[in-house]
């Protein structure tokens, strides 16, 4: 698992910021494979307080998510779905004024509408209190919520940034000690800073190629001179076709124009 770079540190104390002052449903979106699982791992693991953790895509309907939510707390599953939220009530707030949500959800993109409204009327104070509740998944989460029906959802956003140079470096130097960064090419961070392993991986490439190829100044004064060959020889050949297209123009112009008739001297006699 990668470390946190810092950028993935400010999204952490964005998030508490959020949880902390925020009045409604908080939301943290990035890139498929971008590190929000990382960013909620360390989340928790760096608190005092155990939220109470769900994963989205394993959650089949709001009945799904009640019982999984009683089962984290220690409560027996009886009653009704509003009876069992109402008992849920009873656990008191934990971490939400140190920044820390009470239920964090995974992969929140892959819940269906009813269980997105559920954990809206959670943090609504539907059952009797208010919970922090955190979102995790993909940039359509957070349109889903505005769409729902009856009301929709107005959630406090947390955006996951790409990588960039600094996050590059920080987490580079542990593989790679060393490594000249200001030889990767730009292009690569800008296209992959979204997907910091693939980003990696293509940086330890990057280094392997170097590595491999210590004459590569010389390699490409040999490309050059080839490209400068390949240019000199088609300009030739250009200039030959052009040439044999004259040729074969006014060979052809010849050979239309009428031929000349000789007109004949009569033979007059001679006077005697």
């Amino acid at each position: 698992m990668l470390s946190l770079v810092r950028s993935q540190h400010a999204c952490i104390e964005r998030i508490r910021s959020a949880v902390r002052w925020a009045k409604r449903l908080v939301v943290l979106v990035g890139a498929p494979g971008q590190g929000k699982t990382v960013v909620l791992q360390d989340l928790v693991l760096r608190t005092p307080t155990n939220p109470l953790c769900l994963e989205g895509e394993l959650i089949s309907d709001r009945t799904d998510a009640v019982l999984r939510l009683m089962g984290l707390v220690g409560l027996r599953p009886e009653g009704s779905i509003h009876q069992m939220l109402g008992r849920l009530q009873t656990k008191h707030s934990t971490g939400s004024e140190q920044g820390i949500p009470e239920i964090i959800v995974d992969d929140a993109h892959c819940l269906p509408d009813d269980v997105l409204q559920l954990f809206h009327e959670l943090t609504a104070g539907a059952y009797g209190r208010r919970w922090s509740v955190l979102l995790v998944g993909e940039s359509q989460l957070v349109s889903r919520l505005q769409e729902l029906q009856p009301i929709a959802v107005l959630c406090s956003v947390v955006m996951l940034p790409p990588w960039d140079q600094q996050d590059l470096e920080q987490a580079g130097s542990k593989f790679y000690p060393g490594h000249e960064w200001s030889s990767i090419p730009s292009s690569l961070l800008q296209r992959y800073g979204s997907q910091p392993k693939q980003l990696l991986r293509l940086v330890g490439e990057w280094e392997d190629s170097v590595a491999s190829a210590p004459d590569l100044p010389e390699r490409e004064a040999k490309v050059s001179m080839v490209r400068i060959s390949s240019s000199w020889m088609i300009g030739f050949g250009i200039a030959l076709a052009v040439l044999i297209a004259v040729l074969i123009f006014v060979q052809l112009g010849d050979e239309k124009t009428p031929a000349r008739t000789s007109t004949p001297i009569p033979l007059t006699p001679n006077n005697q």
